[in-house]
């Protein structure tokens, strides 16, 4: 009885070593082999921030065409990231309340020598159009709000984005970026104002763009309005903003940092 309670015994202790055995080898297998940044310092696997796994950070859905010779759509950016739920139907209703502002064809009288036509119909109406980008840690989302009339064209409106970061699903303030990508307002101002230089034209002998008070706009003006932050495919941070002219505003982007 007592050599059969001791061979139990041996059994249940060689049993209780190899679960240590085959334990510590995989625990030391996780170690060696977990993953490293490049400073070869150990680093934990990114959460999952995404609403839909299956789905971009940042995709677009429900479109239809609204001027299709002029390739302007209505069409909704969601922002798969979780927390911005309600920042995508805020989205969802401004982009809803631009069909109260479309203006038929048959509503107007157009003036003399102006002529217009579509197979819309349409002789004015708000659109929405999206830039989107995932760099590194960075997604980055612009939008652009225009106005189109079939006579002038479209003209830019408003401007406004978001940056936000891949770790953690959290928004970089502009405060941040500029820090981060080490750019001053008045390295801003002079980037602004060469470029608008390099692209000025002149109708007659008036320039058409306005460079002073397009200056006053960037460095004055809000961000989320006249001008949004963005970063780029290359991972260049991006400054989107209104060129004021005496013709249609319009918007540029350029390259700060």
């Amino acid at each position: 009885m007592d050599n059969t309670k001791n061979v139990v015994g041996l059994i249940f202790f060689i049993i209780i070593l190899l679960l240590f055995i085959v334990g510590g080898y995989f625990a030391m297998d996780y170690m060696l082999n977990k993953p490293k940044n490049d400073n070869g310092d150990k680093v934990t696997e990114l959460k999952e921030i995404r609403i839909d796994p299956t789905k971009e950070y940042v995709y677009l859905e429900n479109s239809e065409d609204v001027l299709h010779e002029e390739h302007i759509a209505k069409e909704d950016a969601v922002i798969n990231i979780k927390g911005f739920e309600s920042i995508n139907e805020e989205l969802h209703n401004e982009l809803e309340a631009f069909d109260s502002k479309y203006v038929s064809l048959d509503d107007v009288t157009l003036n003399e020598g102006e002529t217009c036509s579509n197979e819309s119909n349409l002789y004015s109406f708000p659109y929405r159009e999206y830039t989107y980008n995932v760099f590194g840690n960075y997604i980055s989302l612009v939008i652009n709000d225009f106005t189109y009339n079939c006579v002038s064209g479209s003209e830019i409106e408003n401007i406004k984005g978001y940056i936000i970061n891949k770790e953690n699903g959290n928004v970089y303030t502009n405060e941040e970026l500029l820090t981060i990508f080490e750019v001053t307002d008045e390295e801003i101002r002079t980037l602004v104002e060469e470029r608008l230089h390099d692209t000025q034209v002149l109708d007659g002998d008036t320039e058409v763009i306005d460079v002073d008070d397009t200056i006053n706009n960037v460095i004055n003006g809000e961000y989320g309005i006249t001008k949004t932050l963005s970063i780029s495919k290359t991972g260049k941070l991006e400054l989107n903003f209104i060129v004021i002219s005496n013709r249609i505003n319009y918007n540029d982007t350029i390259t700060i940092s």
